[in-house]
């Protein structure tokens, strides 16, 4: 007899196959209950992103104290370490009572600035021949600490104020040695002022804005006399005594702005000009090519010479500050704890 046919089995749909008993259960629910499930797991992930945002502000704040403050090149300030020199800058200038140390933000620039300057100098000293010996870092140390460098105390003295300042060593040794490179830097500039430079003799009407300038260079091109008008607008003191008078300047005793648009008139010609707090009318009364320069007037050159080598050498690294409030990167928590710790301390 033939053999008979298998009969093929024709799978049944998915859709009318029976469910286990957990897919039963869910297909079974009810609408309110898949609505509630979806506020408990929205409810759920709030919460872990709420958990995750405090726990990464409890790392930061954590970390802050530690985290770079100001950065030049490769040398970097912490924010712990800025703001024990902030506290240190204020009691030099007057202290808790004072503005600034009712107001510790007012000096986050200046601060920022010498530690800036600092790291500068302790790069680009040697460039300039300048060095500083263990003896003269030593020196400078005790005039820190107000004793003399051959103290017996002064290893004690020092570990006291690394203690008191929460600093290093190696950080306390590097502002000695800055310090000490500055006095040199400045010294040798002095050194290299020439015995005669090109020589402005100026007088000068300080007011308080563009409108006035204007008004009275107009006046004084129009007959008034400059004397009379310096002593009678004029807000610089000694105005009303010396008519404005300001003397002689030789090249490089003046802001270079200034310089430039003084040193360009000629005797009898006026200009005006804008400083960060002032405005100015100013007449060259002459000008000499040669004038002998006064040992009173050195400090004013060697102090720019200094400041334009200064500024000339920050342009050639990269600085991130994020501690001045009108810099380029300001970093609002890390100032707001350099601020409340320093008011804290004081």
């Amino acid at each position: 007899m033939p053999k008979r046919r298998r009969r093929s089995r024709v799978p049944t749909p998915a859709w009318e196959r029976e469910h286990g008993a957990i897919g039963s259960q869910l297909l079974s629910r009810s609408a309110q209950f898949y609505a509630t499930a979806g506020v408990i797991a929205l409810v759920l992930a709030a919460l872990i992103l709420v958990g995750f945002g405090v726990g990464k502000k409890w790392i930061d704040d954590r970390n802050r104290p530690g985290s770079t403050a100001v950065q030049v090149e490769d040398t970097k300030y912490s924010v712990s370490y800025y703001t024990e020199r902030l506290r240190q800058f204020i009691q030099q200038i007057g202290g808790a009572s004072s503005q600034i140390g009712q107001q510790p933000q007012l000096a986050l620039g200046a601060v920022s600035d010498q530690l800036i300057e600092e790291a500068i100098v302790l790069r680009f000293a040697q460039e300039k021949g300048q060095a500083a010996t263990d003896d003269e870092v030593k020196a400078q140390i005790a005039t820190l600490l107000s004793i003399k460098p051959d103290a017996a105390d002064f290893d004690a003295r020092l570990q006291e104020e690394l203690q008191r300042t929460k600093s290093s060593e190696s950080q306390y040794r590097d502002m000695a040695r800055a310090a000490a490179l500055k006095k040199k830097l400045q010294g040798q500039f002095t050194a290299e002022i020439p015995a005669v430079a090109e020589s402005i003799h100026y007088r000068q009407i300080a007011v308080a804005d563009r409108t006035t300038a204007d008004a009275i260079k107009k006046q004084i091109e129009g007959g008034a006399d400059f004397a009379q008008v310096a002593a009678e607008k004029s807000t610089a003191q000694g105005a009303k005594d010396n008519g404005g008078d300001a003397g002689w300047a030789p090249r490089g005793a003046l802001d270079q702005d200034l310089e430039n648009a003084l040193f360009a008139l000629q005797p009898g010609q006026l200009t005006t000009f804008a400083s960060q707090s002032n405005f100015y009318v100013y007449q060259v009364l002459e000008k000499q090519a040669d004038r002998p320069v006064e040992d009173s007037q050195k400090s004013n050159v060697s102090s720019h010479a200094y400041q334009k080598w200064l500024d000339g050498k920050k342009a050639t690294v990269n600085i991130v500050d994020h501690m001045n409030p009108i810099g380029k990167e300001p970093d609002a928590k890390k100032i707001q704890y350099a601020v409340s710790r320093v008011q804290q301390a004081t």
